[in-house]
Formats: structure tokens, C-alpha cells, sequence
């Protein structure tokens, strides 16, 4: 590690402002010796990767048992991507939760993000199907999308075969997750036959309505966790974000650009879902931003959006948290204060059905 990454040099204004359970995840990262640091071996994005998962396995660690964990593949938008169904109970059917990991669309899995998904299905008695998309640089814009919508859209046609109830599915994601959660929600209500066509089921008449209009109408809630929705400038952009949480500027513009390739400088709501049409209706939403994250003007923003024009939401800045801070449960009360209430949340508009 890099002599000048050491707790010290965080900002002043950073490191003061941190809460001592904060502050103590921080040290604890420090003391840790990477598995393969960035750009090491031929293979850069794999070294980057295998040391990412491999500092996320003590993060996993415990948390709560499910009663049943299926592991199974769906051909989506033209590929295989792998899912995880965590079961709470032992009930035939259940509600729902998609959840879909962050990483900055380049790195995570069903792993990396494992107790949160089991944390969430605790909190909420709902099932969590979490959707391991394809990463960045393999896969750019607009393929995790697409597919993430088509996952969607297959568990509101064929829930039932997997015991989920499919009149009663939310999303949830953290960091890129999130935008991927809410933009997958704009392409289920806006283009479903996109959606339904990633899914498969464009020519499949067993499944109901092939447009897939009733896939949106399944979608219940949002729990969208430090999300990156569009601002490209903003106050905590220049404020906050360093090596500390791997969202300096240059990471940020180096992640969108890997992404989307040139697409984030385009008017589009997949791209910019400030900008979407909330005119018409979208699922409520359960915001969390955290107060020293770069992007916590991108959920001030959201907010005040869906606010405009009388949307159902509720928003969360969690004082004194880094970008991540949903991961760091085993050692931050606040972590698993907000997946308590945003599962909660969800739990509440499943029961509204």
C-alpha cells in the first residue's frame, strides 16, 4: 500500500467528520495487505478483482441463515447470468427483493454483496434474487441494464416456478446497483418489450401479456443505496472522494467512461434518470445517501426530482458515512440500521397488495 494512504492523510475535514465506527472500518482496511494490488500481472482487471473479493470475504462473514439458498443460471439478453434466490422462510411463495450489486460496473458478484442480500431477506420476510451482471470492461452500455430489466421481467412472468409471488417484486442496489435498479424501473414502464425480449418471453404466449407491461406493475418499491444518478459536478463531488473510498474524480470519470463509453454525455434517462419523465408513475422509493460520499448530492437530487412532482419517496443521509459503508455491517451500527429500514419499506409496500 502506498505510503501516503494512511489515515493521516485523509482530508481534515473528511477524517473529523467520520463517526469512530467509520473510522475504525478505515483502519481496519489499512492494516490489511492487498491480495494483488491494481495493475499487477497481465491481467489487471483480474488482479483488481481477486483482491476486491477477497477483501469483501470478512465483511461477509455471519449475519443471518437462510432457511434455503438456490443458485441457478437465466439466459438474459443474449447471455447466461447467474442468480442467487436467498428464502427467509419456509413459505411456497413469497415476495421478492431483485437486489443488484455496485462496484462501479466493473467489479463484485453474488459474493461480494452476499450477507447485505441475507440481511435483507431477514429484515424484510421477502425472498432476494440477486443478479450477478455482466461487468465492465467485458460488457458496456447498455448490456448489465438490459439485463437486469430482463430479470425482472422474467420473475414477473415465471415467478410462480421458483416459489415467488410475482405481483410482489422491488429492487434494491447500492452505489451502480442503484442507478441500475432505477433505470432497469424506467425501461420496464417505458420500453417493456425491450425488457420482456431480454427476458425471453417476447414470443412466449404461456407467460401472459408478451409486451410485459405487468412486469413494471410488479415492482413495488426502490431501495436505492448511494447511487450515482446523473450529476456530473456537484458540491460533495469536490468536497469529498479519494483513495479512502475509491471515488476520487478521476475514478468516477474513469468508471462512466469504461461503462458507457462516450453514452454519459448523452440525453438519455438510462444514462440520466434525473432527466426521466416523472410525470408519469414510478415505485416509490427509499433513498440513502451517505454524508461524506461524492455522490450524495445525486440522492439530494433524486429526492428533490421525485419531490417535483409529487412522487412517493424517503430520503436518508447518514451522517458521519463513507461511500460503502452498507458493506462494513460487522463493524458499523449504522449499516445495519438502513438495511433494517429499507427492508421495512419494502416489507410495508408488499403488504399494501
Amino acid at each position: 500500500m502506498a505510503d501516503e494512504q494512511t489515515f493521516e492523510s485523509i482530508p481534515a475535514h473528511i477524517r473529523r467528520a467520520m463517526t469512530p465506527e467509520q473510522a475504525a472500518v478505515i483502519r481496519h482496511q489499512l492494516a490489511r495487505v492487498p491480495l494483488a494490488p491494481e495493475g499487477a500481472g497481465d491481467d489487471p482487471v483480474a488482479a483488481m478483482r481477486a483482491d476486491y473479493n477477497d477483501e469483501r470475504a470478512f465483511w461477509n462473514e455471519g449475519g443471518p441463515q437462510m432457511v434455503r439458498t438456490d443458485n441457478l443460471t437465466l439466459p438474459l439478453a443474449g447471455t447466461s447470468v447467474p442468480v442467487r434466490i436467498h428464502r427467509p422462510a419456509d413459505a411456497e411463495t413469497l415476495p421478492a427483493i431483485i437486489f443488484i450489486h455496485g462496484g462501479g460496473f466493473s467489479v463484485g458478484n453474488l459474493d461480494t454483496h452476499d450477507r447485505i442480500q441475507r440481511v435483507l431477506a431477514a429484515e424484510s420476510g421477502a425472498a432476494v434474487i440477486a443478479v450477478d451482471y455482466s461487468l465492465t470492461p467485458e460488457a458496456v452500455f447498455p448490456q448489465a441494464l438490459h439485463e437486469v430489466a430482463g430479470a425482472a421481467a422474467y420473475f414477473a412472468a415465471r415467478g410462480g416456478e421458483h416459489g415467488i409471488d410475482p405481483r410482489r417484486l422491488a429492487f434494491a442496489g447500492d452505489s451502480a446497483g442503484a442507478i441500475l435498479s432505477l433505470t432497469a424501473t424506467l425501461l420496464l414502464r417505458d420500453e417493456p418489450g425491450t425488457a420482456a425480449e431480454a427476458a425471453g418471453l417476447s414470443d412466449d404466449a404461456s407467460v401472459g401479456d408478451p409486451a410485459g407491461d405487468s412486469a413494471f406493475e410488479s415492482i413495488r418499491s426502490l431501495l436505492l443505496y448511494y447511487g450515482t444518478y446523473g450529476l456530473r459536478d456537484s458540491a460533495t463531488m469536490r468536497l469529498y472522494g479519494g483513495w479512502w473510498d475509491g471515488l476520487s474524480r478521476n475514478d468516477l470519470d474513469d468508471m462512466l467512461e469504461a461503462h458507457y463509453r462516450g453514452a454519459q454525455h448523452e440525453a438519455s434517462p438510462y444514462v440520466d434518470p434525473l432527466t426521466a419523465d416523472y410525470s408519469k408513475p414510478v415505485p416509490p422509493m427509499f433513498i440513502v445517501g451517505a454524508e461524506l460520499d461524492p455522490l450524495a448530492d445525486d440522492s439530494r437530487a433524486l429526492d428533490k426530482v421525485l419531490g417535483t412532482f409529487g412522487r412517493e419517496r424517503e430520503l436518508h443521509l447518514e451522517e458521519g458515512a463513507l461511500h460503502s459503508f452498507l458493506h462494513f455491517g460487522r463493524m458499523m451500527e449504522a449499516s445495519r440500521d438502513v438495511l433494517a429500514w429499507g427492508a421495512e419499506y419494502a416489507a410495508a409496500r408488499f403488504d399494501d397488495v
